[in-house]
């Protein structure tokens, strides 16, 4: 009570000598102290607990449950997408024909794309062989290997 009786004090005086409304943060609580026992550690001030107000409970409920949908149309969609392409796997038209070509000793990819598509372009043939084989970079099978040529 004397901190509010001192603030409103201040207060008058502010205004009777500037003329204008100026206000001051009344003064901080002192921090709660509480009474040592015989043999216990010294520690500094105990904090009073966290008081939340009504709007910060409200933005914290508010951010949770954006979270929480948010993963929640996560997990959903990526449900979805694994159940779509699962959905498509099996609605091919029939077998796959696959060539394979058996590398000599020697043998290039270069070369190799040109005996398997002579008309195509040699660079998207390379690549295509590259894909089908797991190939790292240009490397080709050891002599004798097989590899599975473009359709």
């Amino acid at each position: 009570m004397a901190i509010a009786v001192i603030h409103r004090q201040s207060f008058v005086q502010d205004r009777a000598s500037r003329g204008a409304a100026v206000r001051r943060a009344p003064a901080a609580r002192p921090p709660a102290v509480r009474p040592l026992r015989a043999g216990a550690p010294v520690r500094g001030p105990v904090e009073p607990p966290l008081r939340w107000t009504a709007r910060g409970r409200a933005v914290v409920r508010a951010v949770t449950a954006a979270a929480l949908t948010a993963v929640m149309v996560a997990v959903v969609a990526a449900a979805v997408l694994v159940v779509h392409r699962n959905a498509l796997a099996g609605t091919g038209t029939g077998h796959l024909v696959a060539r394979y070509h058996v590398v000599l000793p020697g043998e290039t990819l270069w070369g190799i794309a040109g005996q398997e598509a002579p008309s195509a372009d040699r660079r998207e043939t390379v690549a295509r062989i590259v894909e089908l084989n797991a190939l790292n970079g240009s490397r080709v099978a050891a002599a004798g290997g097989r590899m599975t040529g473009p359709q």
